[in-house]
């Protein structure tokens, strides 16, 4: 159920008080310290490894985002990008316990994302791009595969249709049966993207010199007053959204809660609900002696040495409910990635070798709800999660890999080899099992009930067996609700957005569903017919259909490797220590997500590869050293975020006899990133930059400022600006995706 504003901002501070209650109760027997670890910079990630001084120009380049040192001493470093204090003693216990002590300390920060643009997410009901706009549908025969109405069509023998068509004049020797529909939601304008209260707790104890706990407990939670949809206020429309789990598409939007079909709690150590999220990040424990490292509980795993993108970072999902991945860029996914219960296992074969292995239950990647700030998924279709139903939340479904690095003089290496179900899953059509009979408001859907009354199989139906419209619907991809598609053109504008193919989509949608014979659909040759075959069906729906997709999960082999080399040249100079490094993975037989939604998925070889340069370079004594990092990667066939580049390249409209609406994209994906940080001489204020550039047309831009006055205190605000329309088509790159968020967040973090 929905907790009421003011009854969340209570929770939230009592909440707040109980993580500064704790701090004093543990402090009691300690002694405070001032001591804080930041790890907002480059060279932040998930392990909590210290960050290298700004001033060391040889450093090893494994510190950057890399996880593979041995698991250390519990720290009271937040992996979400703010500092935290310490408090340490031991008390009565070191009388049972000599080696005992503990750290504890956390954080609060208030999280507000502002929108400089006047519209809201375009995959969301109140943001589509159609809300208000009049579109004119043409109904086409199904008798000629939805070709047009001619004066000889057998539609005109129909006793309903008949009386009807042979009132319409023939236009240019045909007769266009027409409807105009505008899609009904009422459009938003949110000022505000996200806002959020973030409460952070981490406890360290450690029981003797080998053996540590480390626990992090987070809570997030926002009130959730935005001007957004309400399932609900459709429910007097084409009898209301049927389809979907109620939790997820029965109301408001639900900010936090994961729901996958059969299971309400998929991901362990987490207690979500619409407004708010309590979880364990990290709770394990470390056992360290000699050579050997053992981690064991509900932990994240980073690996590699690229920053921003992952190559090598394969073990963990992200969950992308919180700011998508538009947060702080100098933390990269140290927020994002789905902890999961783990045993990983360091071995320090000698001073240059480490080994790396570990074991997790398989977490999927967490995308945003439907009607949230940076939902990805079109709220016209319905997704069907699979991850319970299918047993892949079973705990021998299991990932697990291997690595070795090592370090050489100047010279780097590590190899990988990862076993793991691709944490983002793949999609396709699946039943809708909502029974719902087209509505008798309009003569095409009276037409349907008519040939499908239940009792008499449809003549027309191609021999399947007989059935009401109601259950032939639940048996195909749609359902007939609101807040689905509306037009054809919605359709194809959508359909291009995602990166996926209109045309083969719809014939998708019907060959992998034999009832949709007995409805009357056919598969389209062509965009002139499947635009009007579209048409007919969504004025037969009264309104529009609703899609449906489920999500499933495959596993993957994962082979990768990387160097680096730190090079050596006049002191201060520009290739003096700079830190070349290159990594590469290889995944056989990947499965990707069809273009046309077909249950038979993509399956290619796929490397991913990226160039690293980072650099810290004083350009001023004035100064602290300049952090710099600049990257390159090439991915063979799908973009930065894992969707095939086969779907690239649709648009909202074709010509009638085109066949097919994505090219996709030839050559592979490619992106650039630039970023740095300069810390100003008092360490007080610090100045970020990162860019992310896709050549096909697509930028993403993000200055920041950090004010840290002490080590209690901590401002944070930065812009970002997406454009994906620099090219000739928005929908060959990436950042069109997201380009509706161009917003200023501005972070307030109190460290205890």
């Amino acid at each position: 159920m929905e907790m009421s504003t003011s009854k969340l901002r209570l929770n939230l501070w009592l909440g707040a008080g109980l993580l500064a209650a704790a701090t004093s109760v543990f402090a009691q027997d300690g002694t405070t310290a001032a001591a804080t670890a930041d790890t907002s910079s480059p060279a932040a990630d998930a392990s909590s490894t210290p960050a290298p001084s700004a001033d060391t120009a040889a450093t090893d380049s494994a510190a950057s985002t890399d996880a593979s040192s041995a698991p250390s001493e519990p720290a009271s470093v937040s992996d979400s990008g703010s500092s935290s204090s310490t408090s340490s003693g031991g008390g009565f216990l070191r009388g049972l316990m000599p080696e005992f002590d503990f750290n504890i300390g956390g954080f609060l920060r208030p999280e507000v994302a502002m929108s400089t643009r006047d519209a809201d997410d375009p995959d969301n009901e109140r943001g589509n791009v159609y809300n208000g706009v009049t579109v004119t549908r043409h109904v086409g025969d199904p008798f000629t595969n939805y070709g047009p109405i001619l004066p000889n069509s057998a539609l005109l023998q129909n006793p309903i249709l008949g009386p009807i068509l042979k009132l319409i004049p023939v236009v240019n020797g045909q007769i266009p049966l027409v409807n105009n529909v505008t899609r009904p939601i009422p459009v938003s304008n949110n000022v505000f993207n996200y806002h959020v209260l973030r409460a952070e707790l981490e406890l360290g104890l450690k029981f003797t010199s080998d053996l540590s706990l480390t626990a992090r407990l987070r809570a997030i939670g926002d009130p959730g007053n935005y001007s957004d949809f309400n399932a609900a206020s459709v429910n007097n429309l084409q009898g209301g959204i049927s389809g979907g789990l109620p939790e997820i598409y029965g109301g408001a939007p639900n900010l936090f809660q994961y729901h996958v079909q059969g299971s309400k709690h998929p991901n362990p150590l987490e207690w979500a609900g619409p407004n708010y999220m309590v979880y364990f990040p990290a709770l394990f424990l470390d056992y360290n002696h000699g050579p050997l490292d053992i981690r064991v509980g509900n932990q994240q795993i980073a690996w590699g040495q690229a920053i921003f993108f992952r190559v090598l970072d394969v073990p963990d999902g992200l969950d992308l409910r919180r700011h998508s991945i538009l947060d702080f860029a100098s933390e990269e996914f140290s927020d994002k990635r789905v902890p999961a219960p783990a045993v990983r296992i360091n071995y320090q074969i000698n001073d240059d070798i480490l080994a790396d292995a570990y074991v997790q239950k398989f977490q999927p990647t967490v995308f945003g709800n439907p009607n949230t700030s940076y939902n990805v998924i079109p709220d016209q279709f319905t997704v069907q999660d699979m991850y319970h139903t299918d047993g892949d939340d079973k705990w021998n479904k299991l990932s697990y890999g291997l690595r070795l690095r090592g370090t050489f003089g100047q010279f780097g290496a590590q190899l990988i080899a990862v076993r793991r179900y691709n944490p983002d899953g793949v999609f396709r059509w699946t039943k809708s099992n909502v029974n719902k009979d087209l509505p008798n408001d309009n003569p095409l859907g009276i037409v349907e009930n008519t040939l499908n009354n239940g009792v008499t199989p449809n003549p027309l139906g191609g021999g399947y067996p007989a059935g009401t419209t109601g259950e032939l619907l639940a048996n195909s991809a749609f359902e007939a609700s609101p807040g689905g598609v509306y037009s054809a053109d919605e359709w194809f504008h959508y359909a291009a957005r995602v990166r996926l193919n209109g045309i083969t989509g719809l014939n998708k949608g019907i060959t992998d569903f034999p009832s949709t014979a007995s409805l009357l659909a056919r598969p389209a040759a062509n965009f002139g017919a499947a635009h009007n075959e579209l048409d007919t069906f969504f004025t037969a729906a009264g309104g529009s259909l609703r899609g449906h997709v489920a999500r499933e999960y495959f596993q993957e082999t994962n082979l990768g490797g990387g160097v680096s080399y730190v090079t050596e040249g006049t002191p201060g100079s520009i290739l003096d220590q700079l830190i070349i490094n290159i990594e590469a993975t290889y995944t056989p037989t990947r499965v990707f997500t069809s273009p046309d939604l077909g249950k038979d998925f993509l399956k290619e070889d796929n490397i991913v590869s990226a160039l690293v340069l980072e650099k810290y370079q004083r350009f001023s004594q004035n100064f602290p050293a300049t952090y710099m990092v600049l990257q390159y990667m090439h991915r063979t066939h799908d973009d930065l975020v894992g969707r095939s580049l086969k779907g690239y390249g649709g648009k909202d409209s074709y010509s009638d006899d085109t066949t097919s609406a994505t090219p996709g994209l030839k050559g592979g994906s490619n992106y650039v990133v630039f970023a740095f940080q300069q810390p100003f001489p008092n360490l007080v204020w610090r100045a970020d930059f990162a860019m992310l550039y896709d050549p096909e047309g697509g930028i993403l831009v993000q200055p920041a400022i950090r004010w840290k006055p002490n080590g209690t205190y901590t401002v944070e605000a930065f812009y970002n600006y997406l454009n994906g329309r620099l090219g000739s088509n928005p929908n060959n790159n990436l950042i069109s995706t997201l380009d509706f968020a161009n917003e200023v967040t501005v972070r307030f973090s109190y460290q205890f």
